[in-house]
């Protein structure tokens, strides 16, 4: 049966939340990327020629500080959510303990979701600190996989 190793993978509660939490971090990561269009729109500010002429308006491509703000979230995002969701599969299949699986899986999304708040509202140093959770975590889940991983065995 294909499906039995695949059901006992999934059926492990560290996989679960590893699961869950990717899927949290890639939705907010396309949220992000909607936010700024929606500033896009507001403010009629886009980047390229081509939008302008779908929209039916005289400009060209033009920085604007709210929108160029959303972007580095969005870019942020993108720069974080792909070593989270590949190096959190590996940390899952080591079989942390179930505080571990807390603080890493339920810990990164939302301090990516409290970055993402305080660098739109510019609030610092609370966006530093969200940020380096975040990527403590990531560096936390990386050594304790390596260490796991039975090289040679």
């Amino acid at each position: 049966d294909r499906e039995k190793p695949m059901n006992e993978l999934l059926a492990q509660p560290a996989i679960q939340a590893w699961a869950a939490a990717s899927v949290v971090v890639a939705l907010k990561t396309l949220l992000a990327g909607v936010y700024t269009s929606r500033i896009r729109l507001r403010k009629k500010v886009f980047s390229s020629a081509e939008d302008y002429a779908v929209q039916q308006i005289d400009g060209s491509p033009t920085e604007d500080e709210e929108v160029e703000r959303s972007r580095r979230i969005h870019q942020n995002d993108l720069e974080a959510g792909l070593p989270f969701a590949l190096v959190g599969f590996v940390y899952a299949l080591t079989v942390p303990s179930t505080l571990a699986v807390w603080i890493c899986f339920a810990g990164f999304p939302l301090a990516r979701i409290g970055h993402s708040i305080c660098y739109a509202k510019g609030l610092m140093p609370h966006r530093t600190i969200f940020w380096a959770i975040g990527f403590f975590i990531l560096i936390w889940m990386s050594i304790a996989s390596l260490v796991a991983i039975p090289f040679g065995a």
